[in-house]
């Protein structure tokens, strides 16, 4: 009866709670994961560095107006004119204006491989950026299936604990049927008890490890850990695991096309242009510059359709060097080169994490394999040994130790069971990860 209660309280709350596929926590946890977001604003982000690279070598246009009035006085004094005298000259205020207007073009030319080597840096910056987002995506996918497959494991472990609850309230009830009889003494009873009792607690300790499974997963999507949650679990969840690949064959898929190791590679290929146009300060700069300027003491000249009138037009090429800056050039060129080695010691790194990923997935698919072939038998044969120990029990020639024994290999051959499927479920999804998707 409350064994009845308890499944139809789980089965009401069950049904009040969201119910998510693998599918549908994958779609929710890259809407709304914080982390993937971003990331995608930082590859948005490295295209306007594009943008920013691409406007130097493209010809910059400026406009300057301006408009002034100057007043002047001129104070009252002497002035000695020849033939006349000395006169005396009153004071004198006068206002004056000046309307200047211009425009000012200038072209880069050269500058030693700058703004090429800088614009094609920026570009191979947009594509790691665009890799480092595929990699953020893969590494959350890895996430939610982690935590729904464990989610599962802990339900699944749940409820190998509750049948085994059960079966020990069971057996207390018949070891203390069998004493009312005259056939098991008091000490069968209160071992029965303890049994049951002790398979209690561990199953309301398992309760409490599905809840926080559950508000792992509820974390990794983006859903609130109060809310309720069901998993919904695949046709698959509990198939046999798929068979391994040969490790070196995976392996190089990994390395071809997992996107950490592209962003690596991309962001290596990147400082190495950041070193050449570091090394362009070493040439001289050459431009071009023209400019057009108006300038009239009264704005009716200076609104003249008539180009030509009171206007100035000059044009120039320009070549700059900078012979000595105090070494600022060998010092930005090193810093550059040493940020392209420590891009190649990612990536160095990158590859070997990789394969390492790839090695120990397979691994662990193979074990798990192995072991779920295994476990299945195991549970079988646990099962028919507690069929007979039960059987001997009841017509009296065994003892309480026997079926409890039993009952312990059932428990421990059906969480042996959902281990090694949950865990080749797991060895799949870190698999895809290591291997690019």
């Amino acid at each position: 009866m409350a064994r009845a209660l308890i499944l139809a309280l789980l089965f009401s709350s069950a049904a009040l709670a969201r119910q998510l596929t693998l599918d549908d926590a994958l779609k929710l946890g890259l809407e709304r994961n914080t982390d993937l977001r971003k990331q995608i604003l930082l590859s948005l982000s490295a295209e306007q560095d594009r943008v920013l690279a691409r406007a130097n070598i493209l010809p910059r246009l400026d406009f300057n107006a301006s408009a002034s009035r100057t007043r002047a006085q001129t104070p009252e004094g002497e002035r000695v004119i020849p033939g006349i005298g000395a006169v005396t000259i009153p004071s004198s205020l006068t206002f004056s204006n000046n309307y200047t207007a211009g425009l000012n073009l200038r072209q880069l030319v050269f500058d030693g491989g700058k703004w090429w080597n800088n614009l094609s840096a920026a570009d191979l910056g947009v594509a790691a950026s665009q890799a480092q987002v595929d990699e953020q995506r893969l590494q959350i996918t890895y996430l939610i299936e982690q935590r729904f497959y464990e989610l599962v494991r802990a339900q699944r472990q749940l409820q190998v604990l509750a049948d085994a609850a059960q079966r020990s309230r069971d057996q207390a009830d018949f070891t203390q049927r069998l004493f009312e009889g005259g056939r098991a003494t008091q000490a069968d009873v209160y071992a029965a008890r303890a049994n049951r009792d002790n398979d209690e607690i561990i199953r309301l300790g398992q309760e409490r490890a599905v809840e926080l499974a559950r508000a792992d997963l509820s974390a990794s999507i983006g859903l609130d850990p109060g809310e309720p949650l069901a998993v919904v679990e695949g046709s698959r969840m509990f198939s046999e695991p798929a068979a391994p690949p040969e490790t070196g064959p995976a392996v190089q898929r990994a390395l071809a096309n997992r996107p950490s190791l592209k962003a690596f590679a991309l962001t290596l290929d990147s400082n190495r242009k950041l070193v050449s146009a570091a090394k362009g300060d070493y040439w001289p700069v050459v431009s071009l510059s023209g400019s057009y300027g108006r300038n009239a003491p009264i704005f009716s000249q200076f609104d003249d359709p008539n180009l030509g009138n009171s206007s100035q037009l000059s044009g120039s090429v320009n070549l700059t060097w900078n012979i000595f800056g105090g070494f600022a050039t060998d010092a930005t060129v090193r810093k550059a080169e040493l940020t392209a080695l420590m891009s190649e010691t990612d990536l160095l790194a990158g590859r070997r994490g990789v394969a390492s990923d790839v090695e120990k997935a397979v691994a662990q698919l193979a074990a798990a394999r192995a072991q779920a072939r295994v476990a299945v038998q195991t549970e079988q044969n646990a099962n028919e040994t507690l069929r007979l120990a039960r059987t001997r029990q009841e017509v009296g020639v065994g003892t309480q130790l026997e079926v409890r024994d039993a009952e312990l290999k059932v428990t421990q051959a059906a969480l042996a069971r959902v281990g090694a499927l949950v865990d080749g479920r797991e060895a799949e999804a870190a698999l895809r990860r290591a291997q690019g998707g």
